[in-house]
């Protein structure tokens, strides 16, 4: 799928290059959904795109996230997004650019979603006239996206952390919740600390000297700050969550030892006194006596209750 934004502001699509035609072609976004190598051999035919850094995104070296040359300056962001099992994955975003326009690389689902977040993504598209705007737009909304996705999971923490700390209403399966949340906002942060170096690395090329975007990008790069400080207080606040969780974990066990404890004690001396007179031996004193069975019982009796007692005023029970 391709979707083409024009620059007399309309709106092309297509389901394969086959039905493009270059000569045509008079527009400022050309957006890919679920690329495949033969839409990149037809960009680079008719383009002369250079697409390395989409073959090596997976590398961990520079050039897998920022490339440029004489023609072109390509980026590699890892989005995070939730996907249709409400599951936080990242993806990769790649856009280049060129003279001839901008080139925007992501999946059917990403896009699907973003589309769902930002209704109004294209329609303020269609309102710049820039290349260069368009280029600016691109990491504003990059820096814009990573604050709402961090905004958005700041209050499922701050639910979290409402009904546990002040509600006092906690489910089993609370430590995978925060657990699960935890996962989320490393995904976010690595993903953050890799579009900051996406950034950086573009204010020192030579591709900034065209376009002259530093101050612009200074102002994202500074935004991103912020949201890093963001992501570390949720850091904080589960690890918070998780040792209050683990307290009170730790305070019910205790509780539970205590009236196991108590539960032993009252029953093992009862046990222990009808287990003595229950071993049959043939001269036991206690046999004979008239009401021997009677002062037996409430022996027994005696020894379940005044443990009870006794750990009543303890305060264990």
């Amino acid at each position: 799928m391709i979707e083409i934004l024009l620059k007399n502001k309309k709106s092309l699509k297509a389901q394969t290059v086959s039905e493009l035609s270059v000569s045509d072609l008079d527009f400022h976004v050309m957006h890919f959904l679920d690329y495949s190598n033969s839409d990149l051999k037809w960009l680079e035919q008719n383009y002369g795109l250079d697409f390395s850094i989409m073959k090596h995104y997976e590398d961990i070296e520079i050039s897998s996230h920022f490339l440029e040359n004489e023609n072109q300056a390509a980026f590699h962001f890892s989005i995070p997004y939730y996907n249709k099992e409400k599951k936080m994955i990242e993806e990769p975003l790649f856009i280049v650019i060129c003279q001839m326009g901008l080139f925007l690389f992501t999946s059917s689902n990403l896009d699907t979603y973003i589309n769902e977040i930002y209704p109004g993504k294209i329609n303020s598209l269609r309102r710049i006239a820039d290349l260069n705007d368009i280029f600016k737009f691109q990491f504003e909304f990059v820096s814009d996206y990573f604050a709402d996705i961090t905004e958005n999971l700041s209050r499922k923490i701050k639910i979290l952390a409402n009904n546990i700390l002040i509600q006092k209403e906690f489910s089993s399966n609370v430590m995978d919740i925060i657990t699960q949340n935890n996962f989320n906002n490393l995904l976010i942060k690595e993903s953050l600390i890799e579009t900051t170096r996406v950034l950086r690395l573009y204010l020192k090329s030579d591709w900034e000297q065209k376009a002259e975007l530093k101050e612009s990008v200074r102002a994202e790069l500074n935004d991103l700050t912020v949201i890093s400080d963001y992501i570390q207080f949720n850091f904080d606040r589960l690890d918070d969550l998780k040792e209050n969780v683990s307290n009170k974990i730790d305070l019910e066990q205790n509780h539970i030892f205590k009236m196991l404890t108590v539960v032993t004690v009252c029953i093992s001396l009862p046990t222990f006194i009808a287990g003595v007179y229950g071993m049959n031996f043939e001269k036991m004193p206690e046999l004979k006596l008239t009401y021997g069975y009677p002062i037996v019982l409430i022996a027994m009796v005696c020894s379940a209750i005044l443990p009870f007692i006794y750990f009543r005023r303890k305060k264990w029970l």
